[in-house]
């Protein structure tokens, strides 16, 4: 069953670059709103659930067989957080102004084009695993 490790490679890597993005994303947020007064408890809960995913596929790269259970408890997971990064990004821009105005115009193509590439990565991830779960016996 060998055939599926390039996968499990790539799968493992997006997740560790995915943490590492995030946890830069938190440094940088938590300085900007440091000096805007405000509070960065949502970006470092966010941050402290996804650090599973790179240990799951960790586990998931170097014995599959064992850790077959846990294939569709990684999918759900990554469903949620596909569904509630949109969510954040929908309720943390402005709406009295206008979605996307002069002011805030590259901040929002900035977080819009992230969120999309990085649920877009979560989907293929989803996928990745749903192959796995098919290859290694599962329903």
């Amino acid at each position: 069953m060998n055939v599926h490790r390039p996968l499990r490679a790539v799968m493992f890597s997006y997740d560790l670059l995915r943490l590492v993005f995030l946890a830069v994303s938190f440094s940088f947020f938590s300085v900007v709103q440091a000096m805007a007064k405000e509070s960065v408890f949502p970006y470092m809960a966010y941050l402290s659930s996804n650090a599973l995913f790179p240990l799951m596929c960790f586990f998931f790269f170097f014995n599959p067989d064992e850790n077959r259970n846990f294939f569709p408890l990684y999918m759900a997971g990554k469903s949620i957080a596909v569904v509630l990064f949109y969510m954040w990004a929908v309720f943390s821009l402005p709406f009295g102004t206008g979605l996307i105005n002069r002011d805030n115009y590259t901040e929002s193509i900035i977080l819009l084009g992230g969120v999309f590439f990085i649920s877009l990565g979560d989907i293929l991830s989803i996928f990745g695993i749903w192959v796995l779960n098919k290859g290694y016996g599962g329903s």
